[in-house]
């Protein structure tokens, strides 16, 4: 109503056509709402712009000043970050070390970028400047034998970079880490976030001599630049510039019917770079689907494509579309009911989609199947294998194929790729959860990650911990040096169950590890596992069942081997297994051990670890348990007993090993790799044990 106007007109106006008033008060309405989630917007930006540069100050990139020798790191950009409820405010930390060194251990060197407001797939374009790492001395890596023949780390220094969302609550949440080994002055390349999803970071890298010396670009960098050029002349904030992306793309693909090395380089650093949340799934809205034709003729042309033309991709790319696609489909499936008039065409687009999941899966073979289900596993966050299987693929026609093609080509393979399966609570780390006395102070348990290395398998943690702190979890097994793994959480029904049943409680733990387990071993049926666990809180239950199932499997499976560290009673003293119980359970072959030293002669024994795994197990546990301060211990009697508990076990260890080698000596022959200088017989006669 203006000013000059009679309010009778207004009223007489408002009268003869009461819906066209009723229609501008809603759109004032919707409008005022418009207004106020902008400006809640934005009030919160600036709130969490100045949360973060209160807690980070001027640790964002800047110049390296006073590095004689440092690394020039270009953080270019991300794809597909995970997400809560709301798009994250992610930024990037870029530190370098060694690959055994804890997160905490290399701090003190980060550079950080600037945070981008909700941004799923930023573009940095940050600068930034890290010293490299002191050399260092590995423990794992002095001869054990021989404390003055320390020699610097054969394991080249690694730049990581961790994406975290500031935008969280509680805190900063981890969006994810890679790690890359720098073994040359130059690189630039497209990097998964372990435990991020399916989620990517695109980086370059160079010292000062290789940013002064002009060495031959190689193929694969030039494939980098050129999938670079390709996204930034596309702008994805609209659906036009999504479907042109999407058509180029998928001509791109049409033109390369076999592919040469370039043109496959090249299309592998496209997708590993593509927002594919965006790109392949985009803009669907099934209460709007007509028909399949019409709901994003862009997407469903590339998915199509795509299809045809899985020949040219890695198992690293084909993981994300792995996980696009398990992203996606619960999504769609939970969007719609019985009810709803478009429930079948978004049933037969879930079925397409089903459809190229198991299509990708079936196209791997061999080790680059392997290699697929590894990716796929570190994708974390209940986007692993299991999940995928288990979960998302519903069709049961489908799922069993795909087990069967996973058993299929289990039995081509020649060699059987290890899996540790470790519980976490008292078992790798001493913390809140879990049974028993107080061993150990709070945090790592002593040798444990050194044995993980000397192993060199695939870990993936069998937890009791219910699937709500998986977050959690994988937060503390990244601070403690463990980037990528599986982890199979517990239940939290039987976590409540320990207040006020706890027998009944460890019974059914150990049910749901059977379970658990049980899915994951026929997803990787070709796998030798190696359990650890411990005497608190239902592995040995567990242990039991994995051993008697060891003696059902096919005879061409290796045998498998479990070990139990052994918890210490209320006083942190006298330990929980005493030496009957110890015999009785070597004998259905468990080996419960008191240090990780031990553990490393139990498997050494059994033919599962040679003798240099051996020595760096051992050292490495001597060390780790040099590190910590005697007052943290509970007390000295506490500290004392495992001081002379690790002693009789480095002595046995040296008498093991000296044993080896004069029966390597007496035969004439070097120890091999794989039986730890120990004729076969006896080997048998341990692995037969139980």
């Amino acid at each position: 109503m203006s000013w000059t106007q009679d309010p009778r007109e207004d009223r007489e106006a408002s009268s003869a056509s009461p819906s066209r008033g009723f229609g501008r008060w809603f759109s004032d309405l919707a409008s005022a709402g418009r207004e106020v989630k902008r400006v809640a917007k934005e009030t919160r930006d600036a709130m969490v712009l100045l949360r973060h540069s209160a807690k980070h100050g001027d640790q964002q990139a800047r110049p390296a000043e006073g590095l004689s020798q440092s690394l020039r790191v270009e953080v270019l950009s991300a794809s597909d970050l995970s997400y809560v409820k709301s798009l994250p405010v992610p930024y990037c930390v870029v530190v370098t070390g060694y690959p055994d060194q804890t997160w905490g251990k290399k701090l003190g060197r980060e550079c950080k970028t600037a945070p981008a407001l909700r941004q799923r797939h930023p573009r940095w374009n940050a600068l930034c400047h890290v010293a490299f790492p002191p050399e260092q001395v590995s423990a794992s890596r002095v001869d054990f034998q021989k404390p003055d023949a320390a020699a610097p780390s054969a394991d080249p220094p690694e730049l990581c970079v961790r994406v975290l969302d500031a935008g969280g609550l509680r805190g900063d949440r981890l969006c994810g880490e890679a790690r890359v080994p720098l073994r040359g002055r130059r690189g630039a390349g497209t990097f998964r976030l372990l435990g991020g999803g399916y989620a990517t970071v695109s980086l370059r890298w160079s010292d000062r001599r290789g940013e002064i010396q002009l060495t031959e670009v190689s193929p694969e960098d030039e494939a980098f630049e050129r999938a670079c050029a390709f996204w930034a002349r596309h702008d994805l904030g609209d659906l036009a510039g999504v479907t042109h992306a999407q058509l180029e793309l998928a001509a791109m693909l049409a033109t390369e019917p076999n592919g040469s090395r370039s043109a496959q380089l090249q299309m592998n650093e496209i997708i590993l770079q593509a927002p594919l949340s965006a790109l392949l799934l985009n803009h669907l809205d099934p209460r709007e689907i007509q028909g399949l034709e019409v709901q994003s003729p862009g997407s469903h042309s590339l998915m199509t494509v795509l299809s045809e033309h899985l020949h040219l991709f890695t198992p690293l790319a084909g993981s994300r579309l792995v996980g696009a696609l398990v992203e996606r489909l619960p999504m769609v499936r939970g969007s719609v009911t019985l009810e709803d008039p478009c429930y079948l065409v978004v049933q037969r687009c879930a079925e397409a989609w089903e459809d190229f999941l198991l299509k990708i899966f079936l196209h791997f073979r061999g080790k680059e199947l392997l290699e697929l289900k590894r990716l796929v596993d570190a994708a974390g966050g209940g986007r692993d294998l299991r999940n995928t299987v288990y979960t998302v693929i519903t069709h049961e026609a489908r799922r069993a194929a795909l087990l069967k093609h996973f058993e299929e080509e289990a039995e081509r393979l020649e060699d059987f790729p290890l899996h540790i399966l470790a519980d976490i609570d008292q078992t790798v780390f001493v913390g809140t959860f879990g049974a028993g006395g107080p061993k150990f102070p709070t945090g790592p348990v002593p040798g444990a990650l050194a044995l993980f290395r000397a192993l060199g398998g695939r870990v993936t943690f069998l937890s009791a911990r219910p699937p709500i702190w998986e977050g959690q979890t994988r937060r503390l097994l990244d601070e403690i040096g463990i980037a990528e793994a599986v982890v199979l959480p517990g239940s939290l029904k039987a976590i409540a169950q320990v207040l006020y049943a706890p027998e009944q409680a460890k019974v059914a733990m150990a049910e749901r590890k059977t379970e658990v387990f049980g899915q994951f071993a026929t997803l990787h049926p070709e796998a030798q596992f190696i359990f650890i666990g411990d005497s608190g809180e239902g592995d040995i239950d567990f242990a039991e069942e994995f051993m008697a199932a060891s003696r059902t499997r096919n005879l061409r499976r290796p045998p498998r081997a479990a070990l139990i560290h052994d918890v210490a009673r209320a006083d942190g003293i006298v330990p929980k297994s005493n030496a009957a119980r110890r015999n009785e359970l070597r004998m259905r072959g468990i080996h419960v051990f008191d240090t990780y030293a031990g553990a490393a002669l139990e498997l050494f024994m059994l033919g599962l670890l040679d003798g240099e795994g051996l020595r760096q197990s051992a050292h490495g546990c001597l060390e780790e348990f040099g590190e910590i301060d005697v007052v943290e211990f509970a007390s000295n009697e506490v500290f004392e007993t495992r001081r002379m508990e690790l002693l009789r076990d480095v002595r046995e260890v040296n008498a093991a090993m000296r044993s080896a080698e004069q029966w390597r000596l007496r035969s004439g022959s070097a120890a091999g790799a794989c039986d730890a200088g120990y004729p076969e017989q006896e080997r048998h006669e341990r692995l037969s044990e139980g």
